[in-house]
C-alpha cells in the first residue's frame, strides 16, 4: 500500500494547526469570567456575580466559586454565599480557601460550631493555613475560653508571622 507525501504532510499540518486553536466554548467562558472582573473593579457586584455564574457553565473552577462569594459577602448577603461555597466545595471538596470561606460565613452567622467543624477540616487538610488559627480564636473568644482563643492566637503567629490581628489579639491578654 503505498501512501500519498502530500496527502501525509496536508494531514500533519492540519493536525498541528487544529492544537493551536483554543475550544471556542472555553474561550466564552473566559470572557464571561474577564467580563464579572471588569464589572467587579468598577463596582457592580451583581452584574459581576452574573458574569462569573455564566462561566460556571462552560467550566467549573474553584476561582469562579471564590470570586462569587467575594462579591455576595461584600453585598451582605451571607445565606447566599454561604450555599455558593458549598456548591463550591461539591466539586472541590479539598479546596482549603472554599472550606475557609465556609467557615467564615458560619462565623458571621454565629453558627460557632459548624465554623469550628469547617476549620478543623481546614487544618486537617492544610494546617498551615493562614487565619485559621485566627479564626478559632476569635470562636473561643466568643465562647467566653480565653485561654483557648490566646492558644489559637499564639499558633496564628508561630504559622503566620505577620498576622497583624492575631498580635494584636495577645497584646490585649496579660502575661500568664
Amino acid at each position: 500500500m503505498k501512501f500519498n507525501k502530500t496527502l501525509i504532510l496536508i494531514s500533519a499540518i492540519g493536525l498541528l494547526l487544529s492544537g493551536c486553536f483554543i475550544n471556542p466554548s472555553l474561550s466564552a467562558g473566559m470572557k464571561k469570567s474577564s467580563e464579572g472582573d471588569r464589572l467587579f473593579s468598577s463596582g457592580n457586584l451583581d452584574g459581576a456575580v452574573e458574569k462569573w455564574t455564566e462561566a460556571l457553565d462552560y467550566k467549573q473552577s474553584a476561582n469562579l466559586y471564590e470570586k462569587i462569594i467575594t462579591a455576595l459577602v461584600l453585598k451582605n448577603d451571607l445565606s447566599e454565599a454561604e450555599e455558593w461555597t458549598q456548591k463550591g466545595l461539591t466539586y472541590f471538596p479539598n479546596n482549603v480557601n472554599l472550606a475557609f470561606n465556609l467557615a467564615l460565613m458560619r462565623f458571621y452567622k454565629e453558627d460557632l460550631a459548624g465554623s469550628m467543624d469547617a476549620l478543623e477540616a481546614i487544618l486537617g487538610i492544610n494546617a498551615y493555613y493562614p487565619n485559621a488559627h485566627f479564626l478559632k480564636g476569635l470562636i473561643h473568644e466568643k465562647e467566653g475560653d480565653g485561654a483557648s482563643a490566646k492558644k489559637e492566637f499564639i499558633a496564628e503567629v508561630n504559622i503566620n508571622p505577620g498576622s497583624r490581628r492575631a498580635w494584636q489579639k495577645l497584646r490585649g491578654f496579660k502575661n500568664d
